[in-house]
Order: structure tokens, then C-alpha cells, then sequence
């Protein structure tokens, strides 16, 4: 079993350090240190151990890594039983019975600088993860974050079990704030983009909305003008046309309610007749390669409006967090092709490819029904296809009555299981060709549905999932 008493010490903020690491060498603990703190420890003359001499492993990648190492953090999580006791003595790990940590000032640095690496940097990793190995085995390795709670520390010392599960929770709650900090925070790679009018900066939606807005509108690698309007990271208006003013007009038709307060994008120049239009409505940001000299102007009136110069791009891959660390896939580019299940296409690949990326940004379900240059509904978010579809029929009956007896293009981003959905389509009596992707074990059921009911239907390539 364990007999000497051994600390962790590796803090940002130093105050009232010099009180709790002297009691702690009366105390007869062994001090072990990183970095800054080994530093400022030998300042005042308090022996410790470098964590570097015990680990053998020195500070790596600019102090980057520091702390994590098995062991430090076997130390730390080892439990007093017998086995974990012997498995640390096997592999030579002291056991840590005090840890005292605090993060980076993630907070007051996000507030105080706009430069990306700084920011960066503040980002704590070491220090939380010691915090939540100790504060997981807080029966053992005590753990105290906050300066100020030394004094109640040494007073109360040897502290009680109900003493240690209070700093405990303490320490959870203050990585909890961190990582809430953490969370709106947006890392930018500023040679993308400048932002020529707008005294707001951009908030972490707006940017969310401008990359959904942005892959659409130059996803498309077309010499015609693309506009897209995006709210709530959704695709409401979106048009391929031979002139800008028409391609914005087609778009802000899909859906004029929603564009309200949207984020604009297109793939082209604006020029001074679009930003006129613009200006008729509100738009959070508008964003393009570049804008001429009197477009700029115009726009410049409206002060809360976000104006962008964005490079053409195309996006490699997508990551998100999740519980259990982070997913990283391939950016969905693929070019879907049709092959002809029943009727003749009436689509050109320019616009396959155009209606294809727009209902890559709609959540699945997604079900999306275009004219023939523009959006006209859309539908997505819905746990079965055929909830999708109705949706998109509902609002396209609603909101686009004069368009009901025009040819009209449905696109789904997966195949449809059963013939619900066709019988649906049907019964609406529209003159509105289908494209969607197959590889159920109904397609054959599906196919002769189809056939049958000489419905034009084409198969897509591929299946555009976004969850």
C-alpha cells in the first residue's frame, strides 16, 4: 500500500501557490511540477520534482504535452485496492494523492485578442484531463482548482471524504464553464475571407449558415450565376440562371418569408443591380468573390450588414464532436449521374449537379423540388421519407400556387422503401419528374410502380445523407 503523501501542481494562475505548496513539504508530501510551475516553485524555493524527470519523457511540441502520460494518469486514477496497487508498483507509478490544476484563461483571452494561434493555444487539454481524473477518483487524489479555496484546504487538513467529493463537483463545474466557453468559439482561417462592410462582427450561426450557403453556391462548377439563401442552416431559395439579378430574384421566390434574415451567397461578382435588391430586404450577411466598386457602396448603407469576400473553394472534409471523441469524414462532393428507370430527362448535368448540392445541405430526410432553374420547396429533418415528402407538398401547395402547372423536378437523398410516397406524388396530379437514388429490396416493387403508373422517375448515383 502506499505511504508517502505526492502532489500535482500544474496551474496557470499562481496565486496563493506559495502558501499551499509550503504547508505541503511540512506536511511531508513530494511536490512534482510541469513547466510554469516548476518555474515560479524554484523562484520561491520550494523543492519538487520536475514531471518530466519522473516520467523520463521531457515537455514536448512547445509544452503542448506535459502531462499526459500513463504515469501521471495512473497515478491519479489507481484506486487503493490491491491490484491497482500492485500493478503500479510493477510498472514503478507513484500514486498522486493532491492534484492542483487550473486552465488556461480560455475566456479572457477570446475577449481580448482576435488572433487565431493565440486563441489556439489557450485551449487547456493537459489540465482538463487531469481534472477529470482526479475529480473520477476523488476518493484518493484529491482535487482543487480554484486559488482560493487553498486556505480551507490546509485549515481543514486532513480533509474529510465529504471535503473531497465538494471539491470534486467544484472541479466539474469549472470545466463544465470551460467548456461552455469553449463551445461558440470559431477558429478561422482569416486568408479565406475579408469582411468589407458591417460593423457586427460574425456570430458562430451566422458562420454556420455562410458554409452552407457557400458550398452550394461554388460547389457548382458552372459559367451561369448561382445564388443561395440559407437560414437556420437550410437551404430556403436557390437558383442557377444566365443573369445575377435573375438568379437572386428565382431564389428569394422559394421562400421570401424565410429569407428574411438569411445569409446570402453567390458564386459570381456582384454587381451594383443585385445589391440594389439586396438592400430591399434583410439579410444578416452577403457574401461573394468580390463585389464592383458601386455594389460595395450601395451595400455599405445598411451598417448591420455583413458583407464578404470569400475565396472559391472546395471543402475536403467534415468534422463533428461527439460523445465520445470526434468523427471525421470526406467532404460529400460526388457528381451524381441518372440512369433511366421510366420517361425521357429533361436536365442537363450542369443542373443535376446544381439540384444535387442544394439538397446535400437539407437534413435527412431530405426531399427538394426545383423548377426548372430554381427551389421551390424544400423539406427535411423528418424521421421517414414520406413525412419529408408531404411536408414539401404542403409547402409547395402553400406557397407556390402559380408554379402548381409547371414542370417541376423532385429530388430525394435516398431511395424510397415503399410506394407510399409514389402513390403520394401521383395523387397531387403535378407534372413533376423524379430523381432519386435506389438499393432497397423493394426496388423492383418500386421500378414496376413506376412503370405501371408512367411516372418519369431517374436514379441518382448516389445517396446524399446529412445527418
Amino acid at each position: 500500500m502506499k505511504k508517502n503523501k505526492n502532489a500535482l501542481v500544474s496551474v496557470f494562475d499562481k496565486s496563493n501557490l506559495d502558501l499551499i505548496s509550503k504547508f505541503l513539504i511540512k506536511k511531508k508530501y513530494t511536490i512534482y511540477s510541469t513547466g510554469g510551475s516548476s518555474k515560479y516553485l524554484k523562484k520561491i524555493n520550494v523543492p519538487h520534482v520536475e514531471i518530466s524527470k519522473y516520467t523520463k519523457q521531457k515537455e514536448i511540441l512547445s509544452g503542448r504535452v506535459k502531462t499526459l502520460h500513463p504515469k501521471i494518469f495512473g497515478g491519479i486514477l489507481a484506486t487503493s485496492s490491491r491490484s491497482h496497487q500492485a500493478e503500479l508498483k510493477k510498472e514503478k507509478i507513484i500514486n498522486f494523492d493532491l492534484i492542483i490544476v487550473n486552465l488556461y484563461p480560455f475566456e479572457k483571452t477570446i475577449n481580448n485578442t482576435k488572433k487565431t494561434d493565440e486563441i489556439i493555444e489557450m485551449i487547456d487539454i493537459g489540465g482538463h484531463s487531469l481534472i477529470r481524473a482526479a475529480s473520477k477518483n476523488y476518493l484518493k487524489s484529491t482535487i482543487l482548482v480554484d486559488p482560493s479555496d487553498y486556505r480551507n484546504f490546509i485549515k481543514s487538513f486532513p480533509e474529510t471524504v465529504s471535503a473531497k467529493k465538494k471539491y470534486a463537483i467544484k472541479a466539474m463545474k469549472h470545466i463544465t464553464k470551460y467548456d461552455i466557453q469553449q463551445k461558440a468559439t470559431a477558429f478561422i482561417n482569416n486568408d479565406m475571407f475579408k469582411q468589407l462592410s458591417g460593423e457586427k462582427k460574425l456570430s458562430y450561426n451566422n458562420l454556420l449558415d455562410l458554409d452552407a450557403a457557400l458550398t452550394i453556391a461554388y460547389a457548382t462548377n458552372s459559367d451561369k450565376h448561382i445564388c443561395t439563401i440559407v437560414k437556420h442552416n437550410i437551404p430556403c431559395g436557390a437558383s442557377i440562371e444566365t443573369s445575377q439579378i435573375k438568379s437572386y430574384t428565382n431564389a428569394l421566390d422559394g421562400d421570401p418569408v424565410s429569407a428574411f434574415g438569411g445569409v446570402v451567397a453567390f458564386n459570381k461578382k456582384v454587381t451594383s443591380l443585385t445589391a440594389k435588391n439586396l438592400l430591399k430586404n434583410f439579410y444578416e450577411v452577403v457574401a461573394a468573390p468580390n463585389f464592383d466598386e458601386e455594389a460595395l457602396k450601395i451595400l455599405k448603407k445598411r451598417v448591420n450588414l455583413r458583407v464578404l469576400k470569400v475565396k472559391k473553394y472546395k471543402a475536403k472534409i467534415e468534422q463533428r464532436s461527439i460523445f465520445a471523441g470526434m468523427l471525421v469524414q470526406q467532404a460529400n462532393n460526388k457528381k451524381s449521374t441518372i440512369k433511366k428507370v421510366y420517361g425521357v430527362n429533361k436536365l442537363n448535368d450542369e443542373k443535376i449537379n446544381f439540384f444535387s448540392n442544394v439538397l446535400k445541405a437539407v437534413k435527412s430526410n431530405a426531399i427538394a423540388i426545383f423548377d426548372q432553374t430554381s427551389l421551390v420547396s424544400q423539406s427535411g429533418g423528418q424521421t421517414s421519407r414520406i413525412d419529408s415528402l408531404e411536408n414539401c407538398l404542403y409547402k409547395f401547395n402553400l406557397k407556390q400556387k402559380k408554379k402548381r402547372n409547371n414542370k417541376l423536378f423532385l429530388f430525394s437523398d435516398a431511395f424510397f422503401p415503399f410506394t407510399d410516397s409514389l402513390k403520394l406524388i401521383k395523387k397531387k396530379k403535378l407534372k413533376i419528374d423524379i430523381y432519386a437514388p435506389m438499393g432497397s429490396k423493394n426496388d423492383s416493387i418500386i421500378e414496376e410502380f413506376v412503370k405501371k403508373h408512367k411516372l418519369n422517375f431517374f436514379k441518382l448515383s448516389d445517396r446524399h445523407f446529412k445527418h
